[in-house]
């Protein structure tokens, strides 16, 4: 799909691309190490383990090679990347879905997450807004921009997932309480459980998905960053502040 695109914008003679991946493209790697407030010039060794990183570090590398291209009426292809994160907003679909699974445990939200993990989240609007700038600067000033790689952040506190989801659903519903911690070895037995089953019983019924080791070892990794590139290289600032998110 993106080299279609690339190849849509030489043929068409479109001059900019802008290209939305995630830090999925690069961690938590196969070995599980943490990361703990790098920046976009942080070197992160490993391979990309889930299947959804792997195509995002895939596209990003075609995406940055493209820059530079000849486009078909002589002029040049610019392109910039920037990485989303944990992005939550009024209808984030994560966010319902961990409502109602504590509403239907009397309001208790247990979480995955060891306690010394940590994570960056970021607010709808402020990555749209992002967007929105970077997209202008990169016709403005295409040789400071283009081939550069930029993480999604706002004022949203680095912390603990688990707190950040707590605060902003406990923030709706004043009921929502903070449960105990699953231990990763249950989660670990019970992947493998599944598995089992869903072995035995795949002539006769497909089950649901359930999490995997690698999506599991990808939620108990610590991958958090602190930046301001993006504020220096196009003024980005957020449009909302924590409190209003």
């Amino acid at each position: 799909g993106t080299e279609n695109v690339i190849r849509a914008c030489c043929v068409l003679s479109i001059p900019y691309l802008l290209y939305t991946s995630s830090i999925a493209a690069v961690g938590p790697n196969t070995s599980c190490e943490p990361l703990l407030r790098g920046n976009e010039d942080t070197q992160y060794s490993g391979e990309v383990e889930l299947p959804y990183g792997k195509t995002k570090a895939m596209a990003e590398k075609i995406v940055l090679e493209a820059n530079g291209k000849k486009l078909s009426n002589g002029g040049t292809l610019r392109t910039c990347i920037i990485r989303a994160n944990t992005i939550y907003g009024e209808k984030a679909a994560f966010l319902q879905e961990l409502y109602l699974h504590a509403r239907a445990r009397n309001g208790v939200l247990n979480y995955l997450e060891p306690e010394d993990t940590e994570r960056n989240h970021t607010y709808v609007g402020n990555v749209a807004w992002m967007h929105v700038l970077a997209a202008r600067n990169l016709q403005l000033q295409p040789e400071l921009l283009a081939g550069q790689v930029y993480y999604c952040y706002d004022d949203t506190p680095s912390r603990k997932g688990f707190l950040v989801r707590h605060q902003l659903l406990s923030s709706a519903d004043p009921s929502v309480r903070l449960g105990s911690h699953i231990p990763y070895w249950k989660m670990w037995l019970l992947i493998q459980l599944h598995r089992i089953i869903s072995f035995i019983l795949l002539p006769f019924w497909r089950p649901q998905p359930f999490l995997s080791v690698p999506l599991l070892n990808t939620i108990v990794t610590s991958f958090s960053f602190e930046t301001d590139k993006a504020s220096r290289h196009f003024g980005y600032k957020p449009l909302f502040t924590w409190q209003e998110s």
